[in-house]
């Protein structure tokens, strides 16, 4: 598998797996900062000279100089990752600045092949991950607003998503009825569809796809059934009473 890949997300469990697969092809490794980039410079297996400090505007240089052929831009991270507590301005500062990254990427002038991973809940969420599911899913707008736009403008650009479930080691899933995927195999399916011109959407593992299917089961149902749901009435005025 060849040609130069720029990835986002590097300190992720299935970005060092991404790493761990190059086999030597051109990388960039990016970095939010200064400090990010220290950490990111010392994980296993990753030559500190391949990582790059994005938020000091150097990411459109290294990549205009990067190998040959098609940019493959692997995205394992964007936004907020699996929040506890929804922090919105917070969460929305970081997605500008990290679509800024992909940004630089494309003024690069080269061609671009994004992968976004994305997971099953970006299509189906459960009520108590949407608001993670939703970022994920606008997340993936945007991305696409600026593949749309680069094209406009005469550049050559396109977007793949893939939705997994549930992730886990290969080793991990040993014994199991195998319904999950590992970050092995979503790894080379990440690198395997930035390899071709033809945009890619697909849901990844058994886990995603009964879920995808439950979640289109429960809501076809629930538009058959009244609503449970009450408003909460406002506060009184001041100065009124009940």
């Amino acid at each position: 598998m060849t040609g130069p890949v720029v990835l986002v997300g590097p300190k992720t469990r299935l970005g060092r797996e991404v790493v761990a697969q190059l086999s030597g092809a051109p990388l960039l490794a990016v970095a939010r900062d200064a400090a990010d980039a220290t950490v990111v410079a010392g994980l296993p297996g990753l030559d500190p000279s391949r990582v790059v400090d994005a938020g000091a505007g150097q990411l459109t240089e290294r990549v205009a100089a990067l190998g040959d052929g098609p940019v493959r831009l692997v995205v394992t991270a964007l936004g907020p990752v699996h929040p506890e507590t929804p922090r919105t301005s917070y969460d929305a500062a970081g997605v500008v600045r990290d679509l800024g990254f992909v940004e630089q990427v494309l003024a690069a002038g080269r061609p671009v092949r994004i992968v976004l991973v994305s997971t099953i809940l970006a299509l189906a969420p459960g009520a108590d991950r949407r608001y993670y599911g939703g970022w994920k899913a606008l997340v993936e707008q945007q991305l696409q607003q600026l593949v749309d736009e680069c094209n406009r403008r005469g550049g050559r650009a396109s977007l793949s998503v893939l939705y997994p479930g549930r992730l886990l080691d290969a080793a991990e899933r040993r014994g199991r009825l195998r319904l999950h995927t590992s970050y092995q195999s979503l790894a080379a399916r990440a690198l395997a569809a930035g390899s071709t011109d033809r945009a890619v959407e697909r849901t990844v593992g058994i886990d995603s796809r009964i879920w995808f299917l439950v979640r289109s089961i429960s809501l076809a149902l629930r538009s058959l059934t009244p609503s449970t749901r009450r408003s909460v009435p406002p506060p009184p005025e001041p100065g009124e009473t009940d």
